[in-house]
């Protein structure tokens, strides 16, 4: 066994609460308002109050209509937007900054209705991404490092020209775990950029990660949908956590170019969102295929759908008003439930820790920074320890005691990682796939049932999709998800099948105002 394996995996469970709410730390880039100081100042009251309800109160194609019909203005949505922003976010630290160029698009989005000339389907959305998918300047692209905290790519991510192209109106970038959760887990959701988010239900709870600031910020209506990205849990735990819909799509529906990887071989962005119709939407304008993912949503999806539940895994009186309402929801979806189970263990530890050398790091490197190995990052780090890692690289460290241990193990040099890590990220895949696949063989179910991302080794590292909607809260306030895991390809038949399940249940709570 690798050194420090069973205590890592320990450290990385999302399910933890704060002791108390991690201490708040100075932004390394404070939010800048000035861009909109003027507009803000001139935006009248009474259409701050009513832009604000139809913010708390409308769904993308709510929004989309209102806008067609002339009683909002992208302009409009977006100042919104941006004052709640200013009113909220440095508490919740759920961005690590804003586009300058917001009110600029929105206007610009405006003009082209004006005069007819519809820019796609998310035409004057105001929206935000994970600030690990690549924005050229003004904006930047961190990872919530220190160390990239200057860094402007020479071109958007794929992600970003397909959000533009249609047509939303870009908020900013969002907070995550930094380097997507690898560089410790004191607390998660923390970096450096922008210091540590805050669940919006409960400071006491954790937002989880890495794709926090996403769901913070969609969670307590700093944004209308958000992008973000997942190698293992990254997109469903912090969904599940702060109560909002998250999907992981099959691998590849996605492009990955332009995002900084951690593990290219899993890494997938998605959507946030606070229903399923608006996943599915923001998936459609951000994917790589034409699917109308929107066109299959039926709320009787799930009738007569076998399901199977993967009960053991999950069964424990912590989660029993989980499992109750799980329960009940597909009954009244009818659906026709039976439990499974998943077999074998999916180690992706070692894996994670090779691709933040081999993937992470070396797309630092290739940006002309001074870092080529994790030495060289945690040396950095050190010259400068209460700029740059205030909480600590506890993950770092253990890198430094793992990827040894793993080249060891397989009696190789530093020469053979990169081979090394292809191995053992394709065998990690397959392993995932096989005890997928006979889950779904052995039970006769179309569809899988967990909670949270208790199940993202599973997925995440085969690369089937996986989606989560809210369960509603428990008696303390504390949020959570059911989380639907399909066959690969099959997104848009998961989007269906958790419309289907959100529509019977409806549990969705809005955090305090």
């Amino acid at each position: 066994m690798l050194p420090s394996r069973l205590a890592l995996a320990f450290a990385l469970s999302t399910t933890a609460t704060f002791a108390a709410p991690p201490k708040p730390s100075p932004r390394l880039r404070e939010l800048d308002f000035s861009p909109f100081q003027n507009a803000l100042a001139a935006f009248p009251e009474a259409r701050r109050a009513a832009v604000s309800q139809l913010i708390l109160s409308s769904s993308l194609p709510e929004l989309k209509a209102a806008m067609a019909s002339g009683s909002v203005s992208s302009t409009e949505l977006t100042l919104a937007f941006l004052l709640r922003i200013q009113q909220r976010d440095e508490k919740l630290r759920g961005y690590t900054e804003l586009n300058p160029r917001a009110l600029d698009e929105a206007a610009a989005a405006d003009r082209a209705r004006a005069a007819g000339q519809p820019l796609g389907p998310l035409h004057g959305i105001p929206l935000n991404l994970k600030d690990n998918i690549g924005t050229v300047a003004p904006m930047h692209t961190t990872a919530g490092a220190e160390i990239l905290l200057n860094h402007s790519p020479a071109s958007n991510a794929v992600v970003t020209s397909n959000l533009r192209a249609a047509g939303a109106v870009i908020l900013g970038k969002t907070s995550l775990s930094e380097l997507a959760g690898t560089l410790t887990t004191s607390p998660l959701g923390a970096n450096a950029v922008s210091g540590a988010g805050l669940n919006p239900y409960n400071h006491s709870l954790t937002p989880s990660g890495s794709s926090s600031g996403s769901a913070i910020t969609t969670a307590a209506f700093l944004t209308s949908v958000s992008v973000g990205t997942e190698t293992s849990g990254s997109l469903i735990s912090p969904g599940a956590s702060n109560g909002v819909v998250a999907m992981k799509p099959s691998h590849g529906t996605v492009s990955s170019t332009g995002i900084i990887p951690l593990v290219r071989f899993q890494d997938s962005a998605g959507p946030i969102a606070r229903s399923v119709t608006d996943a599915a939407i923001l998936l459609d304008a951000i994917d790589s295929t034409t699917t109308d993912y929107s066109a299959s949503l039926k709320p009787d999806a799930l009738k007569d759908i076998p399901v199977g539940i993967l009960r053991a895994d999950i069964s424990s009186p912590d989660n029993k008003l989980w499992l109750d309402r799980i329960d009940a929801g597909l009954l009244k979806t009818g659906a026709l439930p039976r439990d499974t189970s998943l077999s074998g263990k999916v180690d992706l530890l070692p894996v994670v820790f090779l691709g933040l050398w081999q993937d992470s790091i070396a797309y630092m490197a290739s940006t002309g920074l001074p870092v080529r190995s994790v030495p060289d990052l945690i040396a950095y780090n050190k010259a400068d320890a209460p700029r740059r890692i205030p909480r600590g690289q506890n993950l770092l460290d253990a890198a430094t005691q793992i990827i040894p241990a793993v080249l060891k193990d397989a009696a190789a040099s530093e020469a053979d990682a990169p081979a090394l890590y292809e191995k053992l990220a394709l065998e990690a895949r397959t392993t995932a796939s096989t005890a997928l696949s006979e889950a779904f063989k052995s039970s006769g179910a179309s569809l899988l049932v967990s909670l949270a991302n208790r199940h993202s080794e599973f997925y995440a590292t085969a690369g089937f999709p996986a989606i989560t909607v809210p369960l509603g809260l428990s008696p303390d306030g504390t949020p959570n998800g059911i989380t639907f895991i399909a066959r690969p390809g099959e997104d848009a038949l998961l989007l269906a099948r958790a419309f289907a399940f959100e529509q019977a249940t409806r549990l969705r709570a809005n955090p305090p105002e």
